[in-house]
């Protein structure tokens, strides 16, 4: 479960990484969407696209992948003081992921009780890469992911290129 180099994602163990189909016909294999869950608030986002992709019969449902990239953090914060990773421990540093890594298996964990509400079908994946940008491109490359849901920027310079987006939520149609 360490980084890999060059910033690839790495999969966490006991997450199964399926591909997904390109469209919602039957024949057995349901599209996949992928959502892109943060640290951050993301229930909204999950319901948002359980509402979008609805189970209304099995040759039209779509199955959920929640995922979340990891990255190393910059800073960690210690006893209240935000300190440069790279002047930590090793065994603080490795802490700090067990600990983020387990918070993060915790919401997500509450996101698919949400989808087993639903009764949308639901999967787990978090990938680790150094930027999570990169880590993104290369999981819907790898994965050939065709629906990726993610929350819109906050950041004041992306707004502007967001300003139509008012539930926050950006639904991403990716073609061959």
């Amino acid at each position: 479960m360490d980084g890999m180099a060059g910033g690839s994602p790495a999969s966490h163990a006991g997450e199964s990484p399926e591909t997904s189909s390109s469209s919602f016909s039957g024949g057995g294999e349901k599209k996949k969407v992928y959502v892109a869950v943060g640290a951050g608030e993301s229930k909204a986002m999950v319901l948002w696209a359980l509402h979008r992709f609805p189970s209304k019969d099995d040759a039209t449902t779509a199955a959920f992948v929640l995922l979340h990239v990891y990255s190393k953090p910059r800073f960690i914060l210690v006893m209240g003081t935000r300190i440069p990773a790279s002047q930590v421990q090793e065994q603080q540093l490795v802490a700090h992921k067990k600990m983020e890594l387990q918070k993060m298996s915790d919401i997500l964990d509450q996101h698919l009780l949400l989808c087993a509400q639903e009764k949308v079908q639901a999967e787990k994946l978090v990938v680790e890469s150094d930027d999570v940008a990169q880590g993104l491109v290369k999981l819907i490359s790898e994965h050939r992911v065709t629906a990726l849901v993610m929350g819109a920027a906050a950041d004041k310079h992306y707004t502007k290129y967001a300003a139509n987006i008012s539930s926050g939520v950006v639904f991403v149609d990716v073609y061959g």
